[in-house]
């Protein structure tokens, strides 16, 4: 799965930007010690000559081009140990007069033989990240550092399991839902009290999928129904940004809806959701919904089109147990007052 040539694009700027700032670097420093060590400019110079006279003589391409070529690379050589006694000697560093890399795999190129070099791909995982919307939460968040510890093991009456056991359902599901994401289509419902995970695993979902090349969107319910009002009724300074965040809504890979239900709910609400989660469900597009409502909340708030489509075509997994926010807040302020 391929990026978005709009964030290979980006990342090539920034390479082109580094590289420039590299050349001012070794610039800046070339001159700062040609002002302190003037005879270090003429050996400079010197060298330079040595290799320009190597070049004439591969195409005159004389009888003795050997011997003369290896005389000038160890008058070559001669010249760069002066040049690094001189720089030692006067307190500078001994690649005072090297070009220095961010990456010196690929020097700054962001290409390794006929691949991308991994500070490439990781700076390329970045921009995606950032255009999710979730590049704050990624940083923190993914499966291996979700906290089962804060979930019951005890039965939960009302629907017969553990929130821990249901918890380790959910999130076999959601990995299974990463594993099959070409493959399936599935999309997901979270639903369940404030506090429980859902926007946790969302985002532990978007970053694997982020990291195979996938586009992630992250909005809540509330900004999406905002942004298709603005571009609606045109209200925006710069439409054609406002366009293409519009569209991105309906293209991306995954879409997650957070926070369904604490939008306006109006006759247009419903119109504009149904819009994207049907137009999304044509295209194959995955989405994941985040809820605190209950089913019986969700039928009551939307309409029979839009609940006919996340009741028809979403895996609905219910979250259980005590707001684990406010126990991580509670169990922290204990230790920090004992």
């Amino acid at each position: 799965m391929a990026y978005e040539r709009s964030l290979y694009t980006l990342v090539e700027h920034e390479y082109a930007e580094i590289r420039r700032h590299n050349e001012e670097d070794l610039s800046a420093r070339r001159s700062a010690v040609y002002r302190a060590i003037p005879q270090i400019e003429q050996i400079d110079n010197e060298i330079q000559s040595a290799g320009l006279s190597i070049v004439s003589l591969a195409i005159a391409n004389p009888a003795n081009i050997k011997t003369q070529i290896a005389e000038l690379r160890a008058q070559q050589k001669d010249l760069h140990n002066r040049r690094k006694e001189l720089l030692l000697a006067n307190g500078f560093a001994e690649d005072e007069l090297s070009m220095r890399y961010m990456c010196e795999k690929c020097q700054d190129t962001g290409v390794l033989g006929n691949t991308s070099c991994e500070c490439y791909k990781r700076r390329l995982v970045m921009k995606a990240f950032e255009k999710s919307n979730l590049s704050q939460q990624l940083r923190n968040q993914s499966f291996k550092t979700f906290d089962y510890s804060v979930y019951s093991k005890e039965v939960d009456a009302e629907t017969g399991i553990s929130p821990y056991d249901n918890i380790e359902y959910i999130i076999r599901s959601c990995q299974d839902f990463i594993v099959n994401f070409d493959r399936t289509d599935k999309n997901l419902l979270f639903w369940g009290a404030p506090g429980l995970g859902k926007t946790f695993l969302s985002t532990c979902i978007a970053k694997e999928l982020i990291k195979k090349g996938y586009s992630v969107i992250y909005e809540t319910t509330y900004q999406i129904v905002s942004l298709l009002e603005d571009y609606k009724f045109k209200r925006a300074s710069d439409l054609s940004e406002l366009k293409l965040q519009t569209e991105r809504l309906y293209d991306s890979d995954l879409l997650i809806l957070d926070d369904l239900g604490a939008e306006f709910s109006t006759a247009y609400t419903n119109a504009a959701l149904f819009d994207v989660l049907n137009s999304r469900l044509i295209a194959n597009k995955k989405t994941i919904i985040n809820t605190n409502l209950n089913m019986k909340e969700l039928a009551d708030r939307y309409s029979d089109r839009v609940i006919s489509r996340i009741l028809g075509s979403y895996q609905a997994l219910q979250f259980i147990g005590e707001d684990i926010r406010l126990k991580k807040t509670v169990n922290a302020f204990m230790q920090n007052t004992i």
